[in-house]
């Protein structure tokens, strides 16, 4: 199948939808649903249709649109369609069908994101950027009569500029140096450019990296962006959105920097080990369930960002299978949380005692989410994490593993301080009590979800999957081979 489906169909999605807004309203519900089945579904037929490199339109690699598959954007794929399809579920419960506009957003966020993973040279990479990140933006402050929304919405828009710029001054100075754009041909040619060029490159593309996922010092945005937005929203930010950003980092940096200049890999372990540790800190003295919840976010991805930084095949194993455990516990929790907010019309931890008693089963599943990110053994946090501390000890690295294990306890304080809160006697009923059986249900998958992931290293298709998009990521060379032969 060919891999520009996987792009097409959510792009169809958001310039069908004004047309059933205008011509055939009541089809607006039936269209959103179908429109996300399908995208779901050819993105992940793409996935599974084995690896391989399309050149638009029969160029060649040098001036064609090259799309490739292979195991690291198979794996992202899986994990954007798993986290748009129940992000989407959770916002058609939550917004009904009536917000057409948003689901515009919604799938040009989704089509972007897609080509972000597939695509094979620079330029495409920022052109798909820019959609994902305008799409975002707007998502991130709907609906427009919240004010703190649009506030985190244009906090957002500031970094997200900056950021590109830094992106843009990267890719033309490489090709200013080279003359490519295709990622391929660039791996062969761009550690062969001056080295102050080359350093102004890897400088301007990591940092423009570094401000879109959130990393320090370019996360302030973040913690406003996921805690401002409606629930289905920062769920999304956080699952699928900001490892978009981290797939992006993999990438380049194995594929470009790594054989131009290993130094790249002990800025990502010094900048991960600090928003790492910061994250954590900043979670813990967190009143708002959901504003803890984002400032996890940040330890996530500092986290993600240590392992990419340990330069072998077992961290970039250990970044990936943390992305998907991140993704399913941290949704999930944003889920949960919103509920349980809504239930006291209130996001202070401290007004959600008593809750245990009415939604048992909701608060429940934030237990095992909250249990599962923190890293608590035998569940598929922990697993990740043990993959990253072996990765770490044998890049020598022990500084960002210890930064690992102490964020461990410290998220384990801080999640424990909110549970207590859920099975603490309340002295008054919660105001609000609707149903929720859709978002229910997707609690209950991304539970089954990240217990599948636990399994992961029992399972041999999932184990040698793992071990395959490290060997292949790292070293490059079959990417290469696949594009240009």
């Amino acid at each position: 199948m060919n891999p520009v489906l996987a792009i097409v169909a959510p792009f169809l999605a958001a310039f069908t939808i004004p047309l059933f807004f205008v011509f055939r309203k009541r089809w607006i519900g039936s269209s959103i649903v179908l429109f996300g089945i399908l995208s779901a579904l050819l993105s992940l037929f793409v996935a599974a249709g084995g690896e391989r490199a399309v050149v638009m339109g029969g160029w060649n690699p040098e001036v064609g649109i090259t799309l490739v598959v292979d195991s690291l954007s198979t794996a992202f794929l899986i994990l954007a369609a798993l986290g748009f399809s129940a992000s989407l579920s959770a916002a058609t419960e939550a917004f009904g069908y009536g917000p057409w506009r948003f689901y515009v957003l919604f799938f040009l966020s989704w089509a972007a994101t897609n080509g972000i993973i597939l695509t094979g040279d620079l330029f495409n990479l920022f052109v798909f950027f820019e959609i994902f990140s305008v799409a975002a933006y707007l998502v991130v402050a709907y609906p427009p009569r919240s004010w703190q929304a649009i506030e985190a919405g244009f906090k957002y828009l500031i970094f997200g500029t900056v950021g590109a710029l830094f992106l843009l001054i990267g890719i033309a100075y490489a090709f200013m140096a080279t003359g490519q754009l295709n990622m391929a041909i660039l791996a062969r040619v761009l550690p062969r450019a001056p080295e102050t060029t080359l350093s102004v490159v890897i400088g301007c593309l990591v940092v423009g990296l570094f401000i879109k996922s959130g990393t320090v010092p370019g996360h302030f945005w973040l913690p406003d962006a996921h805690s401002s937005a409606q629930t289905p929203v920062s769920a999304l930010l956080s699952g699928v959105f900001v490892k978009v950003s981290l797939y992006a980092l993999i990438r380049l940096t194995f594929l470009l920097f790594g054989n131009a200049d290993g130094r790249v890999f002990f800025v990502l372990l010094l900048f991960g080990t600090v928003t790492l540790c910061l994250g954590h800190l900043m979670a813990f003295q967190q009143e708002d369930i959901k504003r803890l919840l984002a400032y996890s976010t940040v330890a996530q991805v500092g986290t993600i960002v240590i392992a990419i930084g340990c330069a072998s095949a077992g961290g970039i194993a250990a970044a990936v299978y943390h992305a998907f455990n991140h993704m399913a516990a941290k949704m999930g929790l944003f889920l949960v949380a919103g509920v349980l907010a809504e239930d006291r019309a209130s996001r202070d931890i401290a007004q959600m005692r008593g809750l245990f008693r009415h939604r048992p089963l909701f608060v429940l599943a934030f237990c095992l989410f909250a249990a599962s990110i923190a890293g608590i053994p035998p569940l598929n946090g922990f697993m990740s994490k043990w993959f990253l501390l072996v990765a770490a000890a044998e890049r020598g690295a022990l500084i960002p593993a210890a930064a690992v294990v102490a964020g461990t306890v410290l998220s384990a304080a801080y999640y424990l301080r909110a549970i207590t809160a859920f099975f603490s006697p309340a002295e008054t009923e919660p105001p609000h009590l609707r149903p929720h059986p859709v978002t229910g249900a997707i609690v209950m998958l991304l539970a089954l979800l990240g217990l599948v992931l636990a399994l992961a290293p029992y399972i041999d298709p999932l184990r040698e999957g793992l071990l395959a998009v490290g060997s292949d990521t790292s070293s490059g060379a079959r990417y290469i081979g696949r594009v240009l032969q």
